[in-house]
């Protein structure tokens, strides 16, 4: 991807997560919405950024996540992600499991179409988990990407 069309790419993503906090901030007080940070990895050692905001809806078992995955200089790691995730909640553990898009394909995301995986912790205004994204060897290689994320509820 050339520097041009990422310049093009910036703006749109800021305007859909703007669009979804203002689409969602009238329920965000009643719901519990966490913005992460965090670092992905790929199997043959390739490192990147993470940038999420999930949104689970009170007395709700989905979570709905807007995310943005950087190749910190590997151009063809970047790409943004939308997904709706079951949950199975214990206390304070969860796991949670549902399908996913891509806005763009790169060397580790095969396909538009992914599935996610999380397993996590979370504390009283934060959260700390573990996902994978991939696309289950539906088309192309099935690499996927491993995220590491810390998130705090807002």
């Amino acid at each position: 991807m050339n520097a041009n069309a990422e310049t093009k790419i910036a703006p749109k993503l800021v305007a859909i997560t703007a669009a979804a906090f203002i689409t969602l901030a009238p329920s965000m007080a009643s719901a519990d919405t966490y913005l992460s940070a965090g670092y992905t990895g790929m199997h043959d050692g390739g490192r990147g950024r993470v940038l999420m905001l999930d949104w689970v809806p009170t007395d709700s078992r989905w979570d709905y996540t807007i995310g943005n995955i950087g190749g910190a200089g590997q151009h063809n790691r970047d790409t943004s992600f939308v997904a709706a995730s079951y949950q199975i909640v214990d206390e304070h553990l969860w796991a949670s499991f549902g399908p996913a898009l891509v806005t763009h394909q790169t060397e580790t995301l095969t396909s538009t179409y992914q599935f996610m995986t999380t397993f996590g912790y979370h504390g009283n205004h934060w959260a700390f988990g573990v996902r994978h994204l991939s696309n289950g060897g539906l088309r192309g290689k099935n690499i996927g990407e491993n995220l590491v994320f810390v998130g705090w509820d807002l």
